[in-house]
């Protein structure tokens, strides 16, 4: 008979004498295969939910460092508040500074574009701000927004018109 020493050297029986008794070493072993393949599908299934949870961890941080840098960056938010106000003087602002701007709004299409960011998280959190550049005749001055460079922002405000502001009830990373 088969012994533990578990604790305390207390000596108890691993299987039931009965049970050890009625198994021939064949059946030992089919026994043994099936559990063992029973606990190797439990890790794997383990190991998918892990992975499923990470890459959703890994969302969430990257689009909270994307939100984190929109909205703490200075020319951003003056960009912002003119185009809100149509500040004719967000036309005189620096090109380059409203390339970033829109540019960013670009990288979150991209991000959109490549499943790194749900699409109705990217819609919910930034549409607001894609709708009013893609209305914003300042913004646009002297860029050519129908040219080929802003082909994936003209797309993400595309999406975000066709959503018509409808997002769904619950929106997660």
């Amino acid at each position: 008979m088969l012994r533990s020493l578990g604790p305390a050297g207390s000596g108890a029986l691993l299987f039931p004498p009965v049970i050890i008794a009625c198994m021939d070493l064949s059946t030992v072993k089919d026994v043994s295969i099936v559990i063992a393949g029973v606990m190797a599908f439990v890790g794997f299934l383990g190991g998918i939910a892990e992975y499923w949870r990470r890459t959703r961890e890994i969302r969430a941080a990257h689009f909270i460092e994307m939100r984190r840098r929109f909205l703490e960056t200075p020319a951003y938010k003056e960009i912002l508040d003119q185009i809100v106000a149509e500040d004719p003087a967000l036309g005189q602002r620096s090109v380059q500074e409203r390339r970033n701007f829109i540019g960013f709004l670009e990288e979150i299409g991209l991000m959109v574009d490549s499943r790194l960011i749900r699409a109705e998280v990217a819609y919910y959190m930034f549409g607001h701000y894609v709708r009013l550049a893609d209305g914003s005749e300042h913004l646009w001055t002297d860029l050519d927004k129908s040219g080929p460079y802003w082909t994936v922002f003209r797309r993400l405000a595309g999406q975000v018109k066709a959503q018509n502001g409808h997002l769904p009830e619950r929106v997660r990373f």
